[in-house]
Order: structure tokens, then C-alpha cells, then sequence
């Protein structure tokens, strides 16, 4: 059995988080046909919506190295109780009332579980009591820009593989996080083939995409990531991205002077890509 640190602090939704889950999938990936025994010893705390990060990169690590893994429930319970609560460990133990105030449980859907997806939406995530009061129209056009999200994961991502799902609301914050993450080709691939002139890296793919561009040659444009960028950037929320080796969040590049268009390196490459979305339940807009 090969010991492995999950991370070295906390795990947040940020770039800081997202590259010390690629550094635990990268030290895996060095074993194959063996045991990984995942340690939480130097782990402060996890954000529970990037369930949807890890459990995709252990989906890979089982599917392409061979690897199973084991935790102790112990370190589980002390550290990272948000595994047992949105099922991403599941446990025999009543915990309903926590789950409905905090989490939208962790699950895998494969591409062609449209309705399977649709009812998780509509039944777990948009009347989440955590959510804003939603119009119905607003309800609707949130539901039919994720449907593009999913419907991009189906056509365009190039796997078979699941995709993943998971939220958790932070009361103190008053921010939901509704995080997935699918293990295709990304961004860059299908961009690149598109527009080879202008777009050169995985940062360039991502831009282009939160801008509503479109690689399908009979649709005008592909308006699902530029609608959902637009609503949470006007009512108090956020967007982050990460595919390859870039990661885009939309509140950087309204505060940063270093990174003006939001883009950052991960310094590990991640083949997929993870979108966050970031819901403030300040927000009174519908």
C-alpha cells in the first residue's frame, strides 16, 4: 500500500485548490496495480463541491492505472466530514437535515443520461434552499444554458467516461458552489481545430469559449457558458473554469492587476474540464 497526501492545507475552490488536487493526481499516476491509501494528516479542510474534481480523478487513476483507494474514516469523520454528508463516501447514519441545508449530493452521470441529469437540476440543485428565489423564467433559462454545458460534455468531449456533480453552500459566506467536471478532451482540442490561427493555448480556448463562441458549424454561437457568466457576474456570484493547463475565474479578472484576464497556469496539465459556478444567495435579482 503507497501513502499519498490528499493536499498540503485547504482545499478551497481556487486555483491554489485545484492544483493541489492535480499534485495528489500526479503523485498517484506514478503507481499503477496497487493500493493508494489517501492521508488527510496536513488536510485543514475541503471544499465539498470539489467532490465532483476528486472523484473524477480517481474515477481516471482506477480506470487508467489500475489504482483502488482506501481512507481512514476516522481522519474522515475529524477533518473532512463534508465526505460522508454529500455521499461522497456513503455512510449508514442520518444526516438529512445537514445534507438539505448544506449539501447537493455528489453523483456521476454518463453522456447520454440527459434526463437523469435534467431531474438532478431541477429536483437537488435549483431549489436548493441555499438558492436564490428564482424566477420562473430565470429557473428556466438556468436550466437550458446547463443543458448546453451537458450537451457540449456529450458532443463535443470525445469520452465515454462520466461526468461528475457535486454543490455545497457556505453559510458564512452566503455562496453556493455547484461544481462539473468531466474527463473528455477540453477546451483547447476542438478550439484549437476551429481557430488554429488565434487560439494558441489552453487560456486563449477558454476566453473564447466564456465568450460565447461556438466550435459547432451550423449554430451561430454557443451561448450557454457566456449566459451563465453573465448572470452570476450581476447578481453577486462567480464563474471558474479549468482545462489543460489554465484555470479562469471571472472575480480575478476584476481585482487582479497580475493576471487582468482572469487566466492562471496550473501548473499541472488536466485533461478535461471543470466548471464552477458560484451562487450568492445575497442576491435578490431573479
Amino acid at each position: 500500500m503507497i501513502n499519498v497526501q490528499l493536499g498540503e492545507d485547504s482545499i478551497y475552490t481556487d486555483v491554489s485548490g485545484f492544483r493541489q488536487l492535480l499534485r495528489f493526481y500526479e503523485e498517484c499516476r506514478k503507481f499503477s496495480h496497487t493500493k493508494i491509501y489517501i492521508q488527510l494528516d496536513n488536510v485543514l479542510w475541503l471544499d465539498g463541491n470539489l467532490c465532483a474534481i476528486l472523484g473524477a480523478l480517481l474515477y481516471r487513476l482506477k480506470k487508467e492505472q489500475n489504482l483502488e483507494f482506501c481512507i481512514d474514516a476516522d481522519q474522515v469523520a475529524r477533518k473532512c466530514g463534508i465526505l460522508f454528508h454529500n455521499n461522497f463516501i456513503p455512510i449508514d447514519q442520518n444526516l438529512s437535515s445537514y445534507k438539505k441545508q448544506s449539501c447537493i449530493p455528489y453523483k456521476g452521470f454518463y453522456s447520454k443520461q440527459k434526463d437523469e441529469f435534467m431531474d438532478y437540476l431541477e429536483h437537488e440543485l435549483l431549489v436548493h434552499p441555499a438558492m436564490p428565489k428564482f424566477s420562473e423564467l430565470t429557473k428556466e433559462k438556468l436550466i437550458d444554458d446547463l443543458t448546453e454545458v451537458y450537451a457540449n460534455i456529450d458532443k463535443h468531449a470525445e469520452t465515454d467516461d462520466p461526468f461528475f456533480v457535486c454543490g455545497q453552500y457556505y453559510p458564512k459566506k452566503e455562496m453556493l458552489h455547484f461544481t462539473i467536471c468531466d474527463l473528455g478532451v477540453g477546451f483547447f482540442k476542438k478550439i484549437n481545430e476551429r481557430k488554429p490561427d488565434s487560439i494558441k493555448s489552453c487560456g486563449d480556448a477558454i476566453l473564447w469559449a466564456v465568450k460565447g463562441n461556438s466550435t459547432k458549424p451550423d449554430a451561430p454561437g454557443g451561448s450557454g457558458l457566456k449566459n451563465l457568466h453573465e448572470y452570476l457576474d450581476g447578481n453577486l456570484g462567480g464563474l471558474q473554469i479549468y482545462s489543460g493547463d489554465a484555470g479562469w475565474c471571472s472575480k480575478t479578472m476584476k481585482i487582479s492587476t497580475l493576471f487582468p484576464t482572469g487566466i492562471t497556469n496550473l501548473r499541472n496539465n488536466f485533461r478535461g474540464a471543470t466548471i464552477n459556478l458560484e451562487f450568492s444567495k445575497k442576491s435578490l435579482i431573479s
